[in-house]
């Protein structure tokens, strides 16, 4: 049975099939060709399988061409929709694997351009369980993106404690060591102090000393004066 379609073609110009000219012509044989190259061919017979026919018997085709079209843009439709179906099985599949067994953020950012790039050419009100996994799963990128940052944030914190915990640890010893030093600076002083007390004492004792001893001699020399 002869079925035509949006690429059908003539077996012997290989012209797709149209109006007029090219318009399928079926002979005695069953097969078909454009009314053109049936008009041109010199001997009276099949191109195929070189049946004799009558050119009288031939039979124009009345074929409405829009409802081919039609038929095969359905027939387009339906491939175009199955191949789309099976993209979304892919990217479920995908989205599980990432809930069973996790994935690093930048796998997991690939996976959601690969959804709103397939999303994006589908109607919206079609595959809307995939596009409730797809606000999971971005969501979920969030999270791990905030949580990364904000870790990258504590490390640093943690980093510079440590160092001003260093320098103050330093500062605590230069401290006692200058505390120290105080201390003892003070005890120099003070045994200072105290010598020098000492010296004076002992100055002014040697001076009472000599004077007694002077105002001794003044009396023992008046006395022999006497």
């Amino acid at each position: 049975m002869f079925s035509l379609g949006s690429d059908s073609v003539c077996d012997v110009c290989l012209e797709p099939f149209g109006a007029d000219l090219k318009a399928p012509c079926s002979i005695s044989c069953g097969h078909v060709f454009c009314a053109d190259c049936l008009h041109h061919i010199t001997r009276q017979t099949c191109p195929l399988c070189r049946v004799p026919f009558d050119p009288r018997s031939i039979v124009k085709l009345h074929v409405d061409l829009d409802i081919v079209k039609a038929a095969s843009a359905g027939s387009g439709q339906a491939s175009e929709t199955s191949s789309a179906e099976q993209e979304a099985r892919t990217l479920h599949e995908r989205i599980a694997a990432v809930a069973n067994a996790g994935t690093t953020e930048a796998n997991l950012r690939s996976l959601i351009s690969d959804c709103k790039t397939f999303l994006s050419s589908q109607p919206r009100n079609i595959f809307q369980d995939l596009r409730v996994s797809l606000r999971m799963i971005a969501y979920l990128c969030e999270v791990k993106s905030t949580l990364r940052s904000r870790n990258q944030t504590v490390d640093s914190l943690t980093e510079k404690l440590e160092g001003s915990q260093a320098e103050y640890d330093e500062l605590q010893v230069r401290v006692l060591e200058l505390d120290g030093a105080r201390k003892e600076a003070v005890n120099a002083r003070r045994k200072t102090e105290g010598e020098k007390k000492e010296v004076q004492a002992t100055a002014v004792q040697r001076e009472l000393e000599l004077t007694q001893k002077v105002s001794e001699m003044q009396n023992k020399y008046i006395d022999l004066l006497e």
